[in-house]
This record gives structure tokens, sequence and C-alpha cells, in this order.
């Protein structure tokens, strides 16, 4: 059974500022950014461009995005393992088994001066797993998550440092930046309780 996060919508979600060092921080926003504070380098991650029918403003234009996979069952990218520390400092914080990562990729969305301020919410996956959202920069653009009604119940800031941890069942949405790029990488993960080992 995969680990369960929730017990109500707002117990479903939860948010975390201290999990991830400030070293690895300042690393990651560094390779895919070029960018973390007073330092610049050539970032090393690669994009490819993506059209996202799911956000669709006003003017029917979609903001323009862009992804890096990390993994998933067709590819493997060398940047993986920069990453992997993420879902395992969660896993070690809860003290769970990280079973399996079955997809990771980074977003990076460029602003949008449109009256859309999310993409369609969604689910990535029908069966249990959870969601790990790690905000790479301080944007605007929130993650929101919506009831059986489509109606917004809570909103996450992206802040960089911070992880966003979820039941995979939630429909959520990233949000549409207006001032700033928005970088996240997602993780879907599977995970045990060590405590059901025994």
């Amino acid at each position: 059974m995969a680990a369960q996060i929730k017990t109500t919508n707002e117990s479903h979600i939860r948010v975390y500022d201290d999990l991830v060092p400030k070293y690895l921080q300042d690393f990651l926003e560094l390779n895919i950014l070029g960018k973390s504070g007073e330092h610049t380098v050539h970032p090393t991650v690669q994009f490819k461009c993506k059209y996202e029918d799911t956000a669709i403003d006003e003017h029917q234009r979609s903001p323009m995005s862009f992804y890096h996979v990390l993994k998933s069952s067709a590819e493997n990218s060398d940047h993986f393992e920069n990453f992997y520390e993420i879902p395992r400092l969660f896993c070690r914080a809860h003290e769970l088994l990280l079973q399996e990562i079955l997809v990771a990729r980074i977003y990076l969305i460029t602003p949008q001066m449109s009256e859309l301020k999310h993409y369609k919410p969604h689910i990535d996956f029908t069966f249990p797993h959870t969601v790990l959202l790690y905000y790479v920069n301080n944007a605007d653009g929130n993650t929101v998550f919506v009831d059986e009604n489509r109606r917004i119940y809570r909103e996450v800031e992206p802040k960089k440092g911070r992880l966003l941890a979820f039941d995979g069942s939630l429909y959520h949405g990233g949000g549409v930046p207006k001032q700033s790029p928005r970088c996240v990488v997602n993780f879907n993960i599977i995970c045990h309780s060590k405590r059901a080992e025994k």
C-alpha cells in the first residue's frame, strides 16, 4: 500500500520550507537557470519546448513552457542523480521506503500577461501515489488545489527551496506566472511505511 498523506483535503497537503538544504537549493537553481544569488554560470539542463493545451487564455494563447525529463519509463537524464536527493529527503523525514520514482520532470514556464491564472486541474496517475513539487526559484503563479466543484480550496506560493507534497488523487494545477519565470521539479513517487515492513 502506498504511503498516504491525507486524512482531509487540507491535511493531504504538506509544505516544507526547511527540508532541502541551502547548498542543494543553490546547486539546482544554478544548474537549471544559470543564476543563484550573486553566482552566474552557463545552465547545464537542456529543455524542450512544450505546447500546453490545458492552459489556453482568452486570446487563444498558451503560456510558453519548457520541460526536461529526468526519469520516465522511456528515458533517464544525465541530471537525474542531481535531483534524486529530493525524494530521498522527503522519505527519510517520514520514515518511508522509496519504492519507485515513476516520473521526474523539470518544468519552466515563462511569464504571460493574461487573465489565465493556472493550468487546468488534473491528476497525473489514477493509482495511489504521492506527488512532490520542488520549487527551484521564487516566482508568482501559485499551485492550486480544487474540490469536486472545481473551486480552489488551497494555494501554495512558489518559493525557492520549498517542497510541496500531496496525495496524487488530489486535483491540482500549476500557476501561470505574470512577473518572472516559474520553475518546478515534479516527482511522482510510490513509497511505503518502514513500520509496515517490520
